[in-house]
């Protein structure tokens, strides 16, 4: 009877192992579909954020037109439009550095994802591998008791 119990406890640990391999891959699986929609999330905010430096560029651009004309300057004075090729460079270099943010977040969060996939089928591989050690070890033990 004793025997047959150590056998029931070495099949259920076994199972147990399977179990929370294939548990630890589900939960792995989920978290990296929560990173790579967070990385989704990454670019599209740094894309809204680049249409915003574009905004703010175009209406600095035209505040300094506005200004230049009232003060009775041409739009075609040299320093104006040094000053609106200036306010453009800027706009446009804040907006490709919101993009270029975002990306490398998102990147990273999907570098994040593929880890942690790879963690989770390590996991339920490792879960295997222990259930087959635990019944291995029930069979050696029956072995050794009973030739």
């Amino acid at each position: 009877m004793g025997q047959a119990m150590a056998i029931g406890g070495k099949v259920l640990q076994a199972g147990g192992s399977i179990f929370g391999g294939i548990a630890a891959n589900k939960a792995a699986k989920a978290e990296a579909r929560q990173m790579e929609t967070q990385a989704g999330l990454e670019r599209a905010t740094s894309q809204r954020e680049a249409m915003e430096e574009r905004r703010q560029a175009r209406l600095l651009n035209s505040r300094a037109l506005a200004v230049a004309a009232a003060s009775g300057g041409g739009a075609d004075d040299p320093s104006v439009v040094n000053l609106m090729a200036d306010i453009d460079g800027e706009g446009a270099y804040r907006a490709l550095t919101a993009l270029y943010e975002g990306e490398t977040e998102a990147r990273g969060l999907e570098a994040q994802a593929k880890a942690r996939r790879k963690e989770g089928k390590n996991a339920k591989i490792a879960g295997f591998i222990n259930a087959g050690a635990s019944l291995l070890g029930a069979g050696s033990s029956l072995k050794e008791r009973y030739g």
